[in-house]
């Protein structure tokens, strides 16, 4: 590198830093042109892609700059926003810096206290895979790393489990001294080769031999931001730790101690300092290729895989190993998702990754072997992002494949018309400084960079459009000290417990009834980050069957995917998955961030974990929130005060279908008395969720419901919806009402269960079903010729017995079919009626629906009625069914016929008969 070159790229520096101090719009003007100048000289003389890059990069800011400060009346700096939505400090240029700030932001904590559940989940969730983990307090002392006279260098054990090849290629486990540089690298004289935590060249971090990708990748991309300039975050959580050269020290006694982030808090994970070395030229630990001596990458390494199983690592995401490693909050993006704006996307990545407050990973999906070949990509692999950058128009993307021979993309780019480094401008646009490059066009394609030979083995430039195209997710992890504050909860799932003898219901057209729920307010508004993270869990569970465990593999924090949903509710629970404010996209990772915009100050959101297929034992979680306003974090409201869940099922005798079907009123229903007026909500939810559902309250004085009128229906809760239904009604006054609940079609069977919230006491009891505690006597069919009106058959009581009867329209068709009685033009108005005497002797002891005609399509129902032989002396007993036609001719028409007796062999029922007063 030149000294001219080194000397433009400092005053451009110096210019660029001495942009926002300028004291009016001619000074700021001056000084961007100034710096756009030596950016442009710098330009011509770098040598290295990267340097063109950089410096293509930085003219075109400053242009874009200067034409801003000369055009707009605020010509002050720009303020850039912050990906948590908050402005950027005043005193650190947008615009790229030659040598990045090395500030750090201070992380966030939760201030809330925890109460006594919480403090024993957390102790129990420090209990993993049979070792103990627990929550970090203080650093550790320097005397846990000394070496005692007569002491034996620190051994931890057991030792971690390895995969079938890592066995196989398995020499022992052995000290740094000889595992570091791999013995199969370096097998002749090993002195002064390592190990050593520090380094002489750039860190190339590469796996081999182990199935984490993902975890490489991870350390990949903080070695990357500190190479940067930014702070090192990696190597910082390792200790013994030398704080004044900011690197881990090595511990005399074999011993360190690693501070990671899972299962709800910082935990103490204690490693030996031994190494599975490999007796081939695979090496089954991370290793640097340039460094092979380097220690700590290997050591972070195998605290994170010690947490995890051990090194038959069956895959993560790069996203959450970051939030384990850094505590970075992980936030995933779908890059084949509608909701992608990739111009508004790239902005946010780039400015947040100048900054360092970003750590990026990619991820691929899943490809054929013919298209991993024809793109140089692995498919379900993870990448780091090293580097970040725009080139003549062009978004680039510097991304490494962390396997040790990993192939490189093979795309590529697109014919790009600019072939100079010069913005391109409409033929109107007066550019303020005109440069006479007559150098020739200056070579910073994405595919000149990548023709750079001191790109390392499997590293690439790649342009955002090809990444979108070929990349499945990209994870963001952001530094947490974004925020100023932060509130933690930690809670337990039990997707295991039966609830009234039955399993709760599950899935994406459950109720939230069951679901955990918070609220989160910030008193002063703003943006607020939601992050649910899931606890690991033992590799096998209690729930683990023998043949599971036999088969191995069996993993519980692969399992299921888990979301989050927001509602604008006044921070009351909320008990159907709709009208939500945000929604995030259902995840297999064990964490999903929900961000919330605009929250105005001092409202409160109520906050609801979902899950999908997740392993039916108990979970915990913890839920953490973060903002630059106040927060409070707590459990949601109840929205009514009082509740009363029960238990029923639709059967054989009570599954009626909708309202328009015959068999309605035989569908379970409950009376509910009301003492005052009452604000009231009804959620009916079936156990099988493929049934669709429906809930209705009606005027009854309580009692069992035969027959719907729209005048009687208080509210209900509309069209029939699959699982579960809601209802609600703001001020149901002082009575007694029935609820009915129903199946879109009868004979639907299954268990359901009723919530019944309100804002006053009130009781809901079960109403006996159609016939309880009644003997049922099926009559022959009644069957009407042409002409007929009248049909009867004669009653002979054989004691005193009590009965009412009961009539339904036929039609020659299946009971399911019941769509041909939504209409009743093509049905006669019936009366049932129980009658004694002819003539003017006649009398008639009960009559249907008031002695009125009635539709028969939902059944005509008789009250009970008292029938003994005594009554004889009146004349003969009939039971009669007569009609009047409402079509334009009369037809034949067929009827069932029920009585419904309190003892057995109480009355006897003739042949049906024609029948004439």
């Amino acid at each position: 590198m030149s000294q001219d070159f080194r000397e433009l790229s400092s005053d451009a520096g110096q210019h660029n830093e001495q942009l926002p101090r300028s004291t009016s719009k001619d000074e700021a003007l001056e000084t961007a042109i100034k710096a756009a100048e030596t950016s442009m000289r710098a330009l011509k003389l770098a040598k290295d892609p990267n340097e063109k890059a950089r410096h293509s990069a930085r003219f075109k800011q400053l242009l874009q700059e200067a034409e801003r400060i000369k055009d707009s009346r605020d010509w002050r700096q720009r303020q850039s926003t912050r990906p948590n939505g908050q402005p950027a400090p005043s005193n650190i240029s947008t615009a790229p810096q030659t040598t990045p700030s090395t500030r750090t932001l201070p992380e966030p904590l939760s201030l809330r206290k925890l109460p006594k559940s919480e403090h024993i989940l957390l102790l129990k969730a420090g209990y993993l895979n049979g070792f103990k983990f627990p929550p970090w307090t203080d650093p550790p002392a320097p005397g846990e790393f000394e070496l005692g006279v007569g002491e034996d260098l620190y051994l931890d054990e057991p030792e971690l489990s390895l995969s079938e090849f890592q066995e196989d290629v398995l020499e022992g486990w052995k000290r740094p001294a000889d595992a570091l540089p791999p013995p199969t690298w370096f097998p002749g004289d090993r002195v002064n080769l390592g190990p050593g935590m520090s380094f002489s060249r750039k860190i190339d971090l590469v796996q081999d031999a182990a199935t984490d990708c993902s975890v490489v990748a991870s350390l990949c991309a903080g070695v990357a931001r500190a190479e940067r300039g930014h702070a090192k975050i990696l190597r910082s959580v390792i200790y013994p730790y030398d704080t004044d050269n900011g690197r881990p020290l090595m511990s005399k006694n074999g011993k360190y101690i690693v501070r990671l982030n899972f299962n709800g808090c910082h935990r103490r994970v204690i490693i030996d300092d031994r190494l599975p070395v490999s007796n081939t030229s695979r090496v089954i630990h991370v290793v640097d290729r340039r460094n092979p001596g380097l220690l700590w990458p290997a050591l972070l390494e195998k605290a994170y895989l010690k947490v995890r199983g051990g090194y038959d690592f069956p895959g993560s995401n790069s996203g959450t190993d970051l939030w384990i490693l850094t505590g970075w909050i992980p936030e995933q993006v779908f890059m084949q998702s509608d909701e992608l704006e990739p111009d508004r996307f790239w902005s946010r990545m780039l400015n947040a990754f100048n900054y360092g407050d970003v750590l990026i990973t990619m991820g691929t999906g899943k490809m054929s072997a013919r298209t991993e070949r024809e793109l140089g990509l692995a498919s379900e692999h993870d990448y780091a992002v090293l580097d970040l950058c725009e080139v003549d128009g062009q978004r680039l993307m510097l991304i490494k494949n962390p396997w040790c021979e990993g192939t490189s993309w093979r795309g590529s780019l697109k014919p790009n018309k600019h072939s100079g480094i010069k913005p391109a401008k409409e033929p109107a646009e007066q550019s303020l400084i005109e440069f006479n490059d007559d150098t020739g066009p200056v070579q910073s394609s994405r595919d000149l960079l990548n023709a750079d030979e001191q790109l390392s083995p499997g590293t690439f430039w790649m342009d955002l459009d090809n990444v979108i195209q070929h990349f499945e997710s990209v994870y963001l992890n952001w530094n947490p000290g974004l925020f100023a504050h932060r509130q933690d909860m930690h809670f337990a799932w039990d997707l295991s417990a039966s609830e009234l003898g039955c399993s709760k219901p599950r899935g994406r057209f459950a109720s939230l009834n069951t679901h955990s729920q918070f609220t989160v307010t910030a008193s002063k508004g703003g943006t607020v980050w939601i992050l649910l993270w899931r606890h690991f869990k033992n590799a096998i569970p209690d729930v683990a069957t023998e043949e599971e465990i036999a088969r191995g593999g069996f993993d519980i924090d692969l399992t299921g995917h888990i979301s989050l949903v927001a509602f604008d509710s006044q921070g009351r629970r909320v008990l159907l998955p709709e009208k939500h404010l945000e929604k995030g996209w259902f995840v297999d990772s064990p964490q999903t961030l929900l961000k919330l915009d605009d929250c105005r100050p001092g409202a409160e959101y109520t906050i609801v974990p979902l899950e999908q297929d997740l392993i039916a034992t108990e979970h915990t979680f913890t839920l953490s929130v973060f903002g630059n306003s106040p927060l409070v974090l707590s459990e949601a409201k109840m929205k009514y005060q009082y509740a009363n869940t029960l238990s029923a099922a639709w059967t054989k005798e009570t599954a009626g279908g909708n309202a328009h079907s015959p068999l309605y009123s035989t569908n379970p229903q409950f009376t509910i008395a009301v003492p005052h007026t009452t604000s009231i909500r009804l959620l009916l939810e079936a156990r099988n969720d493929e049934l669709n559902v429906h809930v209705k309250l009606v005027h009854s004085k309580g009692q069992r419901i035969q027959a719907i009128r729209n005048r009687d229906i208080v509210f209900d809760s509309k069209d029939y919806r699959r699982g579960c239904c809601l209802a609600e009604f703001g001020e149901l006054e002082a009575g007694q009402y029935t609820i009915i609940c129903s199946t879109f079609e009868p004979h639907q069977l299954g268990d359901f269960t009723l919530l019944v919230e309100s804002s006053q006491p009130i009781q809901v009891v079960l109403l006996p079903r159609e016939g309880a505690g009644r003997i049922r006597m099926e009559l022959s069919t009644v069957a009407f010729k042409r002409g007929q009106s009248k049909i009867a058959a004669p009653l002979v009581p054989q004691r005193l017995t009590k009965f009412y009867a009961i009539a339904r329209f036929l039609d020659g068709r299946s009971p399911n079919d019941y769509a041909q009685y939504s209409s009743s033009r093509n049905r006669s108005l019936v009366r049932m009626s129980v009658e004694s005497g002819r003539g003017s002797q006649r009398r008639i002891h009960v009559a249907s629906n008031g002695g009125e005609y009635a539709d028969s399509a939902v059944g005509i129902r008789t009250e009970d009625v008292d029938l003994s032989p005594e009554m004889k002396r009146y004349g003969d007993m009939w039971l009669v069914l007569d009609r009047m036609y409402a079509g334009f001719d009369e037809q034949e028409e067929r009827f069932s016929v029920e009585l419904f007796v309190d003892q057995p062999d109480a009355v006897g029922c003739g042949v049906w008969r024609a029948w004439d007063d």
